[in-house]
């Protein structure tokens, strides 16, 4: 099992990936107690539930940490033929702390923190992490596992560069909405943009200068949309932002989903202030909606696509 979540953790842990956080994001405030303290003492702290673990300050050696946990405390008091509680009760804590607890600064990536908990000894594997701040927390390694697992969810729906939902994700929420049209009047709108010249753009300005290009439309594009609306990174400099119109005629209908997308075009018109206008790109875009009460996504895709490639050709002979 933990060869599995190491994987889990090397894959999450890749250059770009960043989803998961940093283990200071998981971490709760954690009681501190002398090595000198009596286990008796010791044992009243964890009769609360929210105390999964302490820290031990050797008081001795300030430099010396350790950890007590739930689990470690109960092992420890039930002993090996059942006297523990009444051997241990004013020993000091310091005689059951884990004395070699993994101990990580606050601003370690998640993804890092799980491969150094799956590399403990089988008995301490699944033992808190202690993160070292101005004041000492720590964060269970049940937390730590749930936001890798998270992070790789979001990494399978969401597109790492621009953080918008990706083609497959962006395709099946399109067929989500036609399926929800079900006879009624309402109709389901599908308008794409493709960057025109990337290959230019990044040639002049690298691949790193692209990326951050597309990164900061995808939040103006996110930031534009009216609500109810929702967009994805289809391609590499292809978007597409989907709608559901109200029933309403043809006409009307026509007329609000070029609306649509002469909002989205003039939000995305002017370049940022602290960005060249030159390296700013301009946009092809189409739009396409269902008809009312039927949509069919791969008909609509196929539609959107056709037109766009019209477009992209008409604007290049013009030029």
């Amino acid at each position: 099992m933990h060869d599995e979540i190491s994987r889990l953790a090397r894959s999450v842990a890749s250059p770009r990936a960043t989803l998961a956080g940093v283990v200071g994001d998981l971490s709760q405030p954690v009681l501190v107690v002398g090595s000198t303290v009596p286990v008796g003492q010791l044992e009243v702290l964890f009769r609360r539930p929210e105390v999964s673990c302490v820290v031990v300050q050797d008081e001795a050696d300030p430099r010396r940490t350790g950890m007590v946990t739930r689990a470690g405390l109960a092992a420890a008091l039930t002993g090996r033929l059942g006297y523990g509680r009444a051997v241990l009760d004013r020993k000091p804590t310091a005689s059951i702390a884990d004395w070699s607890p993994l101990v990580v600064p606050p601003g370690l990536p998640v993804s890092e923190v799980a491969l150094s908990a799956m590399a403990r000894v089988d008995e301490r594997r699944y033992d808190d992490v202690l993160v070292a701040g101005p004041t000492w927390s720590s964060a269970t390694t049940a937390d730590v596992m749930r936001s890798l697992v998270a992070a790789l969810s979001d990494r399978s729906t969401h597109d790492p560069l621009t953080r918008l939902p990706t083609r497959a994700a962006t395709w099946h929420a399109l067929a989500h909405r036609c399926g929800l049209l079900r006879g009624s009047g309402t109709r389901v709108v599908l308008l794409l943009l493709d960057v025109r010249d990337m290959a230019g753009l990044n040639a002049r300005h690298g691949q790193g200068g692209g990326d951050a290009v597309l990164a900061v439309l995808a939040g103006r594009l996110q930031a534009a949309l009216p609500r109810g609306c929702e967009a994805g990174r289809v391609d590499g400099d292809r978007f597409a932002v989907l709608a559901t119109l109200p029933a309403m005629d043809d006409i009307t209908a026509a007329a609000s989903a070029d609306a649509l997308r002469q909002h989205v075009l003039g939000e995305l018109a002017v370049p940022p202030e602290d960005l060249e206008p030159g390296r700013w790109p301009a946009l092809h875009s189409t739009v396409v909606w269902s008809v009312a009460g039927v949509g069919n996504p791969d008909e609509l895709v196929r539609e959107a696509e056709r037109r766009l490639l019209q477009s992209a050709g008409g604007l290049a002979r013009a030029s």
